[in-house]
Parts: C-alpha cells; structure tokens; sequence
C-alpha cells in the first residue's frame, strides 16, 4: 500500500517540477516590447503588421493608405533578438494638421533634412535627433518646447524591406538612448518633404 501511494505522489511531485520549469523559461524567453504610438482616436482599433512579411517601405505607405484612419490604424511590428518594437505612424484622416517646417525631420537611409532647408548625413542622426526632441540650445530650426515633433520616414522603394528595418531599429536605438520625455510621432510617407503652413 506504501509503494503504491508514494509512486503516484512522487510523480505528480516531478510532473509540478517540469511545468514550473516549463512556464519560468517562457517567462524568461518572453521578449520585452515597446511602442511608439502617434495621435489617435481612442476607440479605434490597430491592425498589426510584421515588418519582416513586407517587400519594401512602398508596402507599408500602401498598407497606410488603404486603412480607413476614422476605424482603426496600421500598427508596425520589428522584433530583435531581445525586442519587440511596435510602431503607430501618424495617419492624415479628414483633420487638417498644421504643422511647421521646423517640428518635422525627414529621415531616409543616407540623409536626414531639417526645418525643410537643412541636410545632414545619417551619420548626424544622434545629434539631429536629440535636437529635434529635447532643442537643449533652444535653436530655432527645431521645435520649441510646447510644439509638436515628427519623425518623418522615407525610404526609396529599390531598396529592400531589411534596410527599412534597420534604418526603424537605428532611429529607435538612438531615441532609447536620449531617453527623452518629449512627444513625438513617426509619419510614414514616400513623397519627402511635406508642404506646411509656416508661421
């Protein structure tokens, strides 16, 4: 009677063992996220898309167009060995947005251009950005400190989807790196430099 009690405890001891092992290296594989979310209507819905499904950066300025922004938003998902990095690009609905030359930075994979006039190598990108976020120098061709700032995107559609990721992935890292408590929004977009209305 012993043997036969003490078999069935025992395996159910070693069965509990292997699935708490289970679920602590799930938790410890589970990959830490991080988002970046644009203005947007609270009761709207993401539709999510994996980056690494996608042809090029012509793809995902398709993928924009073709959402009705007064329902949902694209959602853009990059993931790492480490992350994962979702990315909500601004979507131009009916709303008419006003935006100066010097709150937007239009970013590509050899060249940054600031305040419309001003170009930069993408190697400036640290620098160009922890100007466009944080102006420690309260320079005029970057935004002052209650305006809006945008992140704008373009990569040529030659060029495969990797070099839009990495180009995201680089952009995230060093933005992480200011840890910067600014606003900001990523606008996804193919035709460069966007006319606005200039004060």
């Amino acid at each position: 009677m012993k043997k036969t009690l003490v078999i069935p405890i025992l395996f159910i001891v070693m069965f509990s063992c292997v699935q708490v092992n289970k679920e602590h290296k799930q938790l410890k594989n589970k990959k830490s996220e991080q988002n970046f979310l644009s203005f947007r209507l609270v009761e709207n819905k993401f539709i999510e898309f994996d980056i690494d499904t996608l042809k090029n950066f012509r793809e995902i300025t398709r993928i924009i167009e073709g959402i009705d922004c007064k329902k949902n938003y694209a959602v853009f998902k990059m993931e790492t060995d480490e992350k994962i990095f979702k990315i909500q690009p601004l979507q131009f609905c009916e709303d008419i947005f006003d935006y100066k030359f010097r709150e937007i930075i239009y970013i590509n994979t050899d060249s940054i251009t600031v305040n419309e006039k001003l170009r930069f190598s993408i190697d400036s990108l640290n620098m160009i950005l922890n100007y466009h976020l944080n102006n420690p120098k309260d320079d005029k061709d970057y935004p002052s400190k209650d305006e809006k700032r945008l992140i704008s995107v373009n990569v040529d559609s030659t060029k495969n989807i990797v070099e839009t990721k990495n180009l995201l992935l680089n952009i995230v890292s060093h933005i992480n790196e200011l840890n910067t408590k600014s606003n900001f929004s990523f606008i996804f977009e193919n035709w460069g430099l966007i006319k606005v209305i200039e004060e």
